[in-house]
């Protein structure tokens, strides 16, 4: 019943993956305001849009687990964040990242050019790449609940905590994905 200048947009994956790699080759978006993501959440979440639905669990967010392979942020589009959620002992929300810029990495502009976004994830690590590059690896230990498959989402959101403020003269951007592929 409201009416919204923008929108976001939302895929969630069919697949899910316990320990393996996931890639996907993209190229994101230029303009401000724009908070794509490519990231993780286990089928235990039972959240709504999860194809598994609850019948590997239904322990919420973030007891699930959520990887984010790669978040880019609004104002800074050369600022891309590779970030880790979980639940502690008690059940508080804990998490672990990094942030880094692309020249950092001696990569080229993310916006202008495909990109590859990766999960590497087994038993004793998660690591998380841009162009095989390192941007972020957490040990794999009990404390941390990455023991559960995960599904895939790649969305952007319009403003927000990493989006920031979308301009007046925004009109359209996109997130352009070539190619998403799962190994296990």
């Amino acid at each position: 019943g409201s009416l919204k200048n923008f929108t976001s947009a939302r895929l969630n994956s069919k697949f899910s993956l316990l320990y393996g790699r996931i890639d996907v080759r993209a190229k994101l978006p230029a303009s401000k305001g724009t908070w794509p993501a490519i990231w993780t959440l286990g089928t235990n979440s039972g959240e709504r849009g999860n194809y598994f639905g609850t019948v590997d669990g239904n322990v919420g967010w973030p007891e699930c687990g959520e990887i984010d392979i790669m978040e880019q942020n609004g104002e800074n589009k050369q600022i891309l964040y590779g970030t880790f959620h979980w639940a502690d002992g008690g059940g508080q929300p804990a998490s672990y990242g990094l942030t880094k810029d692309v020249s950092s990495l001696d990569i080229s502009d993310v916006t202008s050019e495909f990109h590859l976004y990766s999960l590497v994830w087994n038993t004793a690590s998660i690591k998380l790449l841009v162009d095989n590059l390192l941007i972020a690896e957490i040990a794999n230990t009990a404390s941390v609940p990455f023991d559960n498959p995960h599904y895939l989402i790649l969305n952007i959101a319009m403003g927000g905590t990493l989006g920031g403020t979308i301009p007046g003269n925004f009109e359209q951007d996109s997130m352009e994905i070539d190619f998403v592929r799962f190994y296990q």
